[in-house]
């Protein structure tokens, strides 16, 4: 689980999926100079000095080239460290999915971060983790009213409760057993209001374009 510091705070989550490569959403670098940002791997508090914390700049970024940042469309970043990380038990690459791959509805996953845990903006004291249940893009786009983007994923609490991504959580990945499906892209005005299901940019459509960036850069 990768932290994207703005001014030596939090700003956005991330996953590292190559030892260079973090992936995260492209609105995080919304009218954001890359250099004001920095990465934190291996942490699990972000307000004390762990040992296993590794700490990076930034050394290139780049946005789908099809981002649309009114509509959230094609929301994926993908950030270039400016060293290698190490990896150890704290720091690993996760696992990506292969390209269209789908995600049953009903399946549970988790999503993870440093954002707030409440509406207030009241920040967490270390990495939060909840639970959530992958919904029908159909049922999904009905409560959205029809504004969903193309290529996304929905998922909702399990039981109905408030519990969802928040302020801070952007860009943090949705994993399904040991594999980041998708990237925490927006939810409704409410943290985790189950009338609005939190949406991820769908990692699967992307994959051929993660490669290339990789591969070229």
């Amino acid at each position: 689980m990768a932290s994207i510091l703005l001014n030596g705070r939090n700003h956005c989550g991330g996953a590292l999926i190559r030892r260079r490569w973090v992936m995260t959403a492209a609105h995080c670098f919304d009218d954001v100079p890359p250099d004001m940002l920095s990465v934190v791997l291996g942490a699990h508090s972000l307000t004390t000095q762990e040992s296993s914390r590794q700490t990076f700049k930034v050394r290139a970024s780049i946005s789908h080239p099809y981002y649309d940042p009114k509509t959230a469309t094609n929301d994926l970043q993908l950030v270039k460290l400016d060293r290698k990380a190490s990896m150890n038990q704290f720091v690993g690459n996760i696992s990506l999915p292969q390209q269209d791959a789908d995600v049953s509805p009903g399946t549970v996953c988790s999503v993870a971060g440093w954002g707030d845990i409440s509406d207030f903006e009241t920040a967490p004291l270390a990495l939060m983790e909840t639970a959530v249940s992958m919904m029908p893009l159909k049922a999904c786009n009905d409560s959205w009213r029809g504004a969903l983007p193309e290529n996304v994923l929905c998922a909702t609490s399990t039981d109905g409760a408030t519990r969802g991504f928040c302020s801070g959580d952007s860009g943090g990945p949705l994993i399904c057993g040991v594999t980041a499906v998708g990237v925490v892209s927006f939810s409704g005005l409410r943290c985790g209001n189950p009338r609005f299901p939190d949406i991820f940019t769908r990692v699967s459509k992307y994959m051929t374009w993660i490669r290339d960036v990789i591969k070229t850069m």
